[in-house]
């Protein structure tokens, strides 16, 4: 089945689905030609890593990957969270607050480039500005979002924290300014996070990074949290004009 991706398809202007499930070989073509009669542009779908040969197929008929995700867990034992990293030109947690909508233009600018490794940035189908713009968006629509808790360093660095449900939080999204790296700054974000996912009652928190992007899988690793799965993301653009 294919499922409409509103946002997406409002967002750049051209009709954009997403398959639901793995399907059997000749399932999957009638679902490309009815794709295509439906005028979708372009198709992407995101499944666990499992066997190789759901790769091979989708190879067969067009489909290219674009990400190859990790997911990471960490349990909270609402014990004391690690104290924050010190530095010289870093930001102490006084200084780490709760980001507010007044925030939006700069914690765009902050994102412009920031998240490379992601799909966005490795799909033909969307130019580069355009991945800027979509992690433009997004944090400012997690700042209108009631349902997430966005906290920012100053001008260099920030981090969003969304509930999923009564035991388990994300964190989408972590950037430092290209300029403020190697300060302690994401470190301390992460454990600002925490903190506030311990105070409310959350036991799991899931973060999700990208094969391709080893310091941030070191830099995850070493704030204790474990691999869960992998995920590979694939497209297939059906009409790049459309």
């Amino acid at each position: 089945m294919i499922d409409k991706l509103e946002w997406d398809s409002k967002f750049f202007g051209r009709k954009i689905g997403r398959l639901t499930k793995a399907l059997p070989e000749n399932v999957l073509v009638k679902r490309i030609r009815k794709a295509q009669k439906d005028n979708y542009s372009y198709l992407t779908f995101r499944f666990n890593l499992g066997k190789m040969s759901e790769i091979q197929i989708l190879e067969n008929h067009g489909f290219y990957l674009t990400d190859i995700g990790i997911v990471w867990e960490r349990k909270i034992h609402h014990s004391p969270i690690h104290p924050f990293t010190s530095t010289s030109r870093g930001h102490s947690p006084s200084m780490i607050r709760e980001a507010t909508i007044n925030d939006a233009p700069a914690l765009k600018t902050m994102a412009k480039g920031l998240f490379t490794c992601s799909r966005f940035y490795n799909d033909p189908f969307f130019s580069k500005m355009q991945a800027d713009k979509v992690y433009q968006a997004w944090v400012e629509n997690s700042l209108k979002d009631r349902a997430v808790k966005v906290f920012v360093a100053g001008e260099s660095g920030f981090i969003t924290c969304k509930i999923l449900s009564k035991t388990q939080g994300s964190i989408p999204l972590v950037g430092v300014a290209k300029k403020a790296r190697g300060r302690g700054i994401g470190t301390n974000l992460t454990y600002k996070a925490l903190k506030w996912f311990g105070e409310n009652k959350i036991k799991t928190i899931m973060v999700r990074t990208q094969l391709n992007n080893i310091k941030a899988m070191d830099f995850y690793k070493g704030l204790g949290f474990r691999i869960k799965r992998l995920d590979v993301t694939m497209g297939r653009i059906l009409n790049h004009d459309a």
